[in-house]
């Protein structure tokens, strides 16, 4: 079974949400916006909430208002602490939320070593919302994607469907990345990272959830 998040569309534009009867696309590739992959996966997640738009978003020269919420947290993200090439950690980007966007949104962070993270993202998706993933590289170096559906069988999950900020999206799927879970099983990487490059589909450990 197919499970996917019930308020994002499907349109020429890929996974999308619909706002006042207008589509309007979430997927966000870095270089659209400043900032790390993780902030990325944060305003996909709020263009899916609605708690932001996608002009608001893309408006870079600051010419159309927003709400308090959105400018405080903009000025978070962009002003104060600019382009974040080295990465953003979760437990810090949920206390920039935390302050500047409580009242509209309230964020969670879960770390592996102390949480199930796996009962956790199903339990966010099956309530239809989003859920960013930490995700850590057998190579080296980590990344963040957002959740937005999974696939199960009697067994549990095997597959989380992600949009993923490092690649472009597509119009024939909601999703542009796929976490195969428990690939490599006796392994401290025990899951698959799929995406449109066969060529470059590393062995990950999921390690934080926000």
């Amino acid at each position: 079974m197919i499970k996917v998040i019930d308020c994002i569309y499907l349109t020429e534009k890929g996974c999308s949400v619909k706002t006042n009867g207008k589509f309007y696309p979430v997927h966000l590739q870095q270089g659209d916006i400043d900032g790390a992959c993780s902030v990325y996966a944060l305003m996909m997640n709020l263009l899916i909430l609605k708690t932001i738009t996608r002009r608001q978003v893309e408006d870079v020269f600051n010419d159309i208002r927003k709400s308090p919420e959105v400018e405080q947290l903009f000025h978070e993200m962009f002003d104060k602490h600019g382009l974040v090439r080295g990465g953003f950690h979760f437990n810090n980007l949920k206390k920039l939320i935390n302050h500047s966007f409580g009242d509209v949104v309230f964020a969670e962070y879960f770390e592996k070593r102390n949480d199930d993270i796996y009962a956790i993202i199903k339990e966010t998706i099956d309530n239809n919302i989003p859920i960013i993933l930490g995700i850590d590289f057998k190579g080296g170096g980590g990344h963040a994607v957002l959740a937005i559906g999974y696939e199960r069988d009697v067994d549990g999950i095997f597959n989380i469907f992600c949009l993923d900020p490092g690649y472009s999206n597509t119009p024939t799927s909601y999703w542009n990345m796929v976490i195969s879970l428990g690939i490599y099983q006796r392994s401290r990487f025990p899951h698959q990272c799929l995406t449109v490059n066969p060529y470059n589909c590393p062995a990950i450990q999921i390690t934080a959830n926000l």
